[in-house]
């Protein structure tokens, strides 16, 4: 039957049908000047609708169709939320009006809670470990940075403009941000980065840099199970913010797009809720 949906997806090559759609798709992202992971999310997104109803071309798929798809996947919020996101993406780059994508649902999506890495927890990760690993572990919990960001630490983006050493944070997409250092962590840099001929504060024995999933395992050797250099970038966030309570500020270190992200990396004090119970008596 026409529009079946069909079990084992991802057993099935991409129907040829979609090639023209899927090209166009990622055109339109990569206009958009989208990072290639998100470009790599979204088409691996449509290309599993597509082996699900390979009868049927895109400009065809009936809101039904879509939604008995999408009604099968045993999917967490989060998940499901991602999904819809690419789908209506997809149909908005085709131009197709009305959409099928307009019948999906809102998802409601929990929000969890900061989730800082405690200061026992990070100084211990530090004592324990070795030159290199502690050069990342501060980068993650000392300035914020994403492990991506970290392993594309070069000498040539570290410079001293007046009171503070800046760093231009190089960041996938085209997001780059500069962004103010102390002077520890800019000594750190300089030490990490001259004994690279490169410049690299992390170099690889094949050349260039090392890869972000080399730092992850690096910094889980010295930190417990259940943190990591995300949960230390919470960490940042947290003691950022309790400097001034400027959220925007944080914002502009973490390099979000929205102040809503950096809420959803930023614990307040311990004493804050307190003080706001004390102040409303």
């Amino acid at each position: 039957m026409a529009g079946m949906i069909c079990d084992h997806t991802t057993l099935m090559p991409v129907p040829q049908s979609w090639d023209t759609a899927l090209h166009t798709f990622e055109v339109a992202l990569r206009a958009a000047g989208r990072r290639e992971t998100t470009i790599g999310t979204r088409l691996s997104h449509i290309r599993q609708m597509a082996r699900a109803l390979p009868r049927t071309a895109p400009a065809e798929v009936s809101a039904d169709q879509l939604l008995e798809w999408a009604a099968a996947r045993d999917w967490a919020p989060e998940t499901r939320h991602s999904y819809y996101v690419s789908i209506r993406a997809f149909y908005a780059a085709l131009r197709i009006d009305p959409s099928p994508a307009d019948a999906l649902p809102t998802i409601s999506r929990p929000v969890p809670p900061p989730r800082p890495t405690p200061e026992r927890v990070y100084r211990d990760a530090l004592a324990a470990a070795d030159e290199r690993t502690r050069a990342i572990l501060v980068l993650a919990g000392a300035a914020g940075l994403r492990r991506g960001e970290i392993v594309r630490v070069n000498i040539a983006d570290l410079s001293d403009d007046g009171d503070a050493p800046l760093l231009l944070v190089r960041a996938k997409g085209g997001h780059d941000r500069l962004i103010p250092v102390t002077a520890e962590i800019a000594g750190l840099i300089r030490t990490r980065c001259a004994a690279d001929r490169d410049g690299w504060a992390f170099p690889s024995r094949d050349g260039g840099h090392i890869r972000p999933r080399w730092a992850s395992k690096l910094a889980a050797r010295v930190l417990p199970p259940g943190w990591s250099l995300h949960s230390l970038r919470h960490r940042f966030a947290t003691t950022a913010y309790s400097a001034d309570r400027d959220l925007l500020a944080v914002q502009r270190l973490l390099g979000h797009s929205s102040v809503a992200t950096t809420q959803r990396y930023t614990a307040p004090p311990d004493d804050a809720m307190r003080r706001a119970l004390d102040a409303a008596r």
